[in-house]
């Protein structure tokens, strides 16, 4: 059952945004014009990477308080995708919280504004598709373009915040995030896993982004990411929009693969069962490539 509770509690907010929290942030705050810069000019599409994202005692804390997986997860499992997520953010360690709240800030959105060229950036109140995302080994996120258009609030997705907080991650393990180019034929850009490192990037009809390679960590070991999305009111008017994220193939020993195909069709209306599995492949298993 899809969750249209708001997460983000507005009195709260309120009183979160009334004296600064920069000081939870690294100095990139103060470099918002060089950042503009960088994320204007960036291939395949607009994106920056900002390494110590968070105030380092601050990230630490984060990282030691992020919550151990359990049954409240949702759990996903299949051909192109293998992760657990997490959106009840009020039920976290505060400090956890808080960093939601943090950069549902006017003084954080304004600062997302000026990076972006967005002027009317807004918080998601619903944390729709954001909170705490795992990818244990054999975890995987085909490559996709997320939603267009939100599902409760009607408003656009535009920018995605994704903060790693995995420690001591060992870049042969894979795990990378990865932009395609708008036509999905090849890697443009990676961004390893580091701890306390954020990407920023645009979403739109050419974001095309995941994590295609089967993560190789060792078990008991996971990536462990925080994310967080911007909306705006609709800057594009159509009579369909993207209401699920768009799954495509890009390996070459399986984007033929009529069975993957059919599941990744389905992936776009709704979240994959046991069933459609069961019918396009029966023999799958998380180890499988």
């Amino acid at each position: 059952m899809i969750d249209n509770t708001p997460k983000i509690e507005k009195t709260y907010l309120e009183t979160i945004s009334n004296s600064s929290v920069l000081n939870f942030f690294g100095d990139w705050t103060q470099n918002i014009q060089k950042l503009n810069e960088d994320f204007s000019h960036a291939s395949p599409f607009e994106h920056i990477v900002i390494d110590n994202f968070l105030e380092e005692s601050y990230a630490e804390k984060l990282s030691k308080l992020y919550p151990p997986l359990d049954d409240t997860w949702h759990e996903y499992k299949n051909p192109i995708e293998v992760k657990y997520a997490f959106d009840n953010i009020n039920s976290l360690p505060l400090e956890v919280k808080n960093y939601f709240y943090y950069l549902s800030t006017p003084e954080i959105i304004n600062i997302m504004n000026s990076i972006t060229n967005i002027p009317n950036l807004e918080y998601d109140e619903y944390l729709h598709g954001a909170g705490l995302h795992i990818h244990p080994r054999y975890g995987r996120l085909n490559i996709h373009l997320d939603y267009e258009k939100h599902p409760f609030s009607g408003k656009e997705r535009r920018i995605n915040v994704i903060l790693f907080i995995s420690k001591d991650w060992d870049i042969t393990w894979n795990g990378a995030n990865e932009l395609w180019n708008s036509d999905v034929s090849k890697c443009i850009s990676k961004t390893d896993v580091k701890f306390n490192r954020a990407i920023l990037f645009k979403t739109n009809d050419i974001s095309w982004h995941g994590l295609p390679k089967p993560i190789m960590c060792p078990e008991g070991q996971f990536r462990k990411t925080l994310a967080f999305y911007y909306v705006s009111p609709l800057t594009c008017f159509k009579t369909e929009y993207r209401n699920k994220a768009k799954y495509i193939l890009t390996d070459d020993s399986i984007k033929n693969d009529l069975n993957l195909q059919n599941l990744c069709k389905i992936r776009s209306n709704r979240r994959l069962t046991i069933d459609d599995i069961k019918l396009y492949c029966p023999d799958w298993k998380k180890e499988d490539m």
